[in-house]
């Protein structure tokens, strides 16, 4: 994951996070930060308002998953 990036945070099953109408919701990777014996951390935005409520901030690399490039084609749904 690359600052300036989007990813999708990993829910239920492994699948990307959705909204009310089945949507995943994308965020955009604002911040990345390397803490030693913690891995690497990277600090989400969205312009989701509740996602944005409940799930904006820090997170691991663990939690995220890459956008794949035909997604972003379209625009990351946000």
């Amino acid at each position: 994951m690359k600052v300036g990036g989007y990813v999708w945070l990993r829910g239920h099953g492994d699948k990307p996070l959705r909204d009310t109408h089945g949507e995943a919701i994308a965020f955009h990777v604002t911040a990345a930060k390397a803490l030693a014996d913690h891995g690497t951390w990277y600090q989400l935005r969205t312009a989701h308002r509740a996602a944005q409520d409940i799930f904006g901030g820090w997170h691991t690399g663990l939690a995220l998953i890459p956008i794949p490039l035909s997604e972003l084609a379209e625009g990351p749904r946000q």
